[in-house]
């Protein structure tokens, strides 16, 4: 028997990571930082606007708390550092998010109609985040939502 799903409603699916991955298709601009960049941002703040003037864009697949999957044109190179900027909206929820990540994998998108890479980042630092309507909610909280068990 099938569940109803309300309208708004998070399909989470029978995901078992310890933070599950949350389908998502929204634009990401990023920029990959050169290793002295990354050294510095990794050990102090930085300032993430004036790294993102100068930008590409991606688009995510899906979101969790640790990092995303998104899609992109360029051959960005795995253990390298990148600065993300996008806006995660969702039913009651909107928030814009800064952050340092990794690149953790890399492989050809499928379909390469619209993109030619799948990417794969993991979260090193949250610069910035602005959520509306939650004031007592951050970032990691939103991103680490967890299906009920039942």
């Amino acid at each position: 028997m099938e569940e109803e799903k309300l309208e708004g409603e998070i399909n989470f699916g029978k995901e078992k990571r310890e933070h599950p991955r949350i389908p998502m298709s929204v634009p990401v601009r990023y920029r990959i930082l050169s290793s002295e960049d990354a050294t510095k941002a990794l050990n102090r703040t930085f300032d993430a606007d004036s790294i993102l003037m100068d930008f590409k864009e991606g688009e995510t697949i899906n979101v969790s708390k640790t990092g995303i999957l998104m899609y992109t044109n360029e051959e960005v190179p795995v253990k390298s550092f990148v600065v993300i900027n996008m806006h995660i909206s969702i039913p009651g929820i909107s928030c814009n998010c800064k952050a340092l990540a990794e690149i953790i994998r890399r492989e050809k998108a499928m379909d390469a109609s619209k993109y030619f890479y799948k990417v794969a980042l993991k979260f090193h630092k949250i610069l910035h985040h602005n959520l509306k309507n939650y004031k007592y909610m951050n970032l990691n909280e939103l991103l680490n939502i967890k299906e009920e068990l039942k």
